[in-house]
């Protein structure tokens, strides 16, 4: 899933809900419309698995899945869409998939699947489809025209074997928004095939494509094109001196950076101090995933950019050497990004000490244990989130307490009478910032201020 604000440094994921409802037009029929968000991979197969199962379990004749947010299907996925679509013809009924992107349906069609399964371009359609069917007018099959050529499937006859019109579907191509197209900048050792195949797939989108082998040139290539897109070769970075110098300069922090990893490597587990890139993949990927990310990123990076001003998302080993690292860091965000000297000030002391505390009392000072920060800057506000993998506290009863006007006072007596300390750092973040909250067991800080 997607971290705040559209930015994801964890492999995709996949999420769905399923909403059972009557047919448009025919209120006795009901169907299941199952929608999709997310990569159907190796890694989510299950839940893409478990979703089929939980829609099939309501005993339907007729499933209708929402393909519109779904950036890659493997193969397993696919050979689950074709047993579940047996299933449902065993039923009488059938399966339909709506809002295909080309780059998704692509593989599908190549398979033979658009002969096995209908394909329409949204659920509107795929209500209409399904009436037509029930009455006999469309066949099972449609015919797929997916812009390499026009398929028939399903011959001439519908369910009452009846003739029947084709009916050509079209695979849901790339929109005029910007999707795929943009500049792309590639850092790697050398020019390969799968450089090659870089270049042929962004120049065919009228993309802009620059290859580039060190560091050095990266950045120097990278100031004169703005790009959109940069695709990291691990063995060009291992450090990750370019994320660094990209990632925490306000006007360059926007560019999306995808970095591939060696065969092996555990990405999560090797974090001391990291700056962290927006997607990683990790050799073994297949190429189609690669570039169904890239294309997205393509897309989103745009939109951002209208939005946002910049974005810096680290993470460190709880030690006390990375704490002191992580508050330049989060001092030199802070001061370049916050005009205003005394606003800058005091909501670097509050984010001070967020981390202090995720450190001190979620982490309990664990050297093995992680914290997450994550800056946003938009026109308005600056907002920051510190994550510890700590069990978490009560935070309700706290925030409360220091939401009086007395707050202050309440805090002094229990620490002159009782010598307690608890509350007084949450009243000090909160007095230095617009807006306090936490998420999760209380082991997510959310701090915002507003920009004057």
């Amino acid at each position: 899933s997607r971290l705040p604000y559209g930015s994801r440094t964890a492999m995709p994921q996949l999420s769905s809900r399923s909403l059972r409802k009557p047919l448009d037009g025919d209120p006795a029929t009901p169907v299941v419309e199952l929608a999709l968000n997310g990569f159907i991979d190796a890694a989510n197969f299950v839940t893409f698995e478990k979703a089929l199962q939980k829609a099939a379990a309501q005993n339907l004749k007729f499933l209708l899945v929402n393909f519109a947010e779904v950036h890659y299907i493997n193969s397993s996925g696919i050979s689950a869409l074709i047993s579940h679509n047996e299933l449902y013809r065993s039923r009488g009924g059938l399966l339909c998939l709506a809002g295909v992107a080309q780059s998704v349906g692509i593989s599908m069609h190549l398979l033979g699947v658009t002969n096995l399964i209908p394909f329409t371009k949204d659920l509107a359609d795929a209500h209409a489809y399904v009436r037509d069917y029930i009455k006999g007018k469309v066949p099972a099959l449609p015919s797929v025209d997916d812009g390499i050529g026009t398929r028939a499937g399903g011959g001439g006859e519908g369910a009452a074997g009846v003739a029947t019109a084709r009916r050509t579907i079209v695979l849901k191509a790339p929109g005029k928004d910007g999707r795929e197209k943009g500049t792309v900048m590639v850092l790697t050792p050398s020019k390969t095939r799968f450089t090659r195949i870089l270049q042929l797939r962004f120049g065919r989108f009228n993309g802009r494509y620059h290859l580039v082998h060190h560091v050095g040139e990266a950045l120097h290539v990278f100031d004169q094109v703005y790009p959109d897109l940069v695709v990291v070769d691990d063995r060009c970075d291992p450090g990750g001196e370019f994320i660094n110098r990209v990632k925490i300069e306000k006007e360059r922090s926007l560019t999306s950076i995808i970095k591939l990893y060696g065969r092996g490597v555990e990405v999560k587990r090797a974090v001391d101090f990291k700056i962290w890139e927006n997607d990683y993949l990790v050799d073994p990927f297949e190429t189609l995933e690669f570039f169904s990310l890239t294309e997205a990123e393509l897309a989103r990076v745009p939109k951002d950019r209208k939005v946002f001003q910049q974005q810096v998302h680290f993470e460190f080993a709880s030690r006390p050497e990375n704490v002191e690292k992580a508050y330049r860091l989060c001092e030199r965000v802070i001061h370049r990004g916050y005009g205003d000297a005394e606003g800058a000030t005091a909501l670097y002391a509050a984010v001070k000490e967020g981390i202090d505390n995720a450190v001190v009392h979620g982490n309990r000072s664990s050297h093995e244990k992680t914290i997450d920060v994550n800056f946003l800057v938009d026109h308005q506000k600056v907002t920051v989130l510190i994550e510890d993998q700590g069990e978490g506290f009560d935070f309700e009863y706290y925030l409360q307490r220091v939401a009086g006007k007395d707050a202050f006072e309440e805090a002094k007596r229990r620490i002159l009478e009782a010598g307690a300390r608890g509350g007084l750092g949450i009243l000090l973040m909160s007095r230095c910032t617009d807006r306090i909250d936490y998420a999760g067991s209380g082991n997510i800080l959310r701090l915002e201020k507003n920009l004057r």
